[in-house]
């Protein structure tokens, strides 16, 4: 008899485990961001993959993700997804969407960089001239330029095809992101064949989880939960940022 109630409140326990367990839908950029993050492929990795999956198990949630163009990703909250990440405060105005949703505390910096052959290193905004940006990304730090300096935007499928316009000398800077660059290079054994420049636009921009969908209620609540565990689980978080080759700043 206390087999058969063992087995019975190990049943029910587990019936109730699952079925407490909530499933949310994370919108993604569908490019290819790694190290910060690769939601492209169902077998895709990266650090943000990573942090979000542990978070998601250390709660019982289900998390599925759905990679969307980078324009459209931030007008499906509220309708096809729960949560966004990236996401960031300041990119509400360029997206023309509503700026009621709610933001995670900060999970991971991007370091904007214009990356440059050796020999342009210090090359400064008066002589600068091409620069390829990748394709739904707003380089913000350089409109802020364009009216009173003589360059040109190129847009690129990805940064991939940013960084090798510049090595073959056809583009004088890619704004791509230094962490993203530094794994293109290191994939393709071009360790140091790109630079960052010294004289031009640097960015460190947050990346937070955000939603909207009834933000006063569970979503909010889910944001509250990660803002704790990214506070209680930062020895393995940095252990991830390690292991990926991530850095938050250029002084490190």
């Amino acid at each position: 008899m206390q087999v058969y109630l063992t087995a019975v409140f190990f049943g029910l326990s587990l019936i109730s485990s699952v079925a407490a367990q909530t499933e949310f839908t994370v919108g993604t950029e569908d490019i290819n961001f790694y190290p910060h993050y690769d939601f492209t492929r169902a077998d895709s990795a990266g650090f943000a993959n990573e942090v979000l999956q542990l978070f998601a198990s250390k709660h019982g949630y289900r998390f599925s993700f759905q990679p969307l163009p980078v324009k459209r990703l931030y007008h499906e909250l509220d309708g096809l997804v729960d949560f966004i990440y990236p996401d960031n405060p300041n990119w509400v105005k360029y997206q023309g969407v509503q700026a009621s949703r709610s933001f995670s505390d900060p999970l991971i910096y991007n370091l904007g960089t214009t990356l440059v052959l050796p020999a342009n290193r210090d090359i400064s905004l008066s002589q600068f001239r091409t620069l390829a940006v990748i394709h739904g990304f707003t380089p913000t730090a350089w409109l802020n330029l364009r009216s009173e300096h003589r360059f040109k935007l190129y847009e690129v499928p990805n940064a991939v095809s940013a960084l090798h316009l510049v090595l073959k000398g056809e583009l004088q800077g890619a704004d791509v992101e230094y962490n993203v660059a530094q794994q293109i290079l290191r994939d393709q054994q071009l360790e140091g064949a790109l630079v960052v420049a010294s004289q031009l636009p640097m960015t460190r921009v947050s990346f937070h989880l955000s939603t909207i969908r009834h933000p006063q209620q569970h979503n909010s609540q889910v944001l509250q939960q990660f803002n704790h565990f990214l506070f209680s689980h930062q020895v393995e978080i940095d252990a991830l940022k390690q292991r990926f080759q991530l850095v938050d700043s250029l002084s490190q």
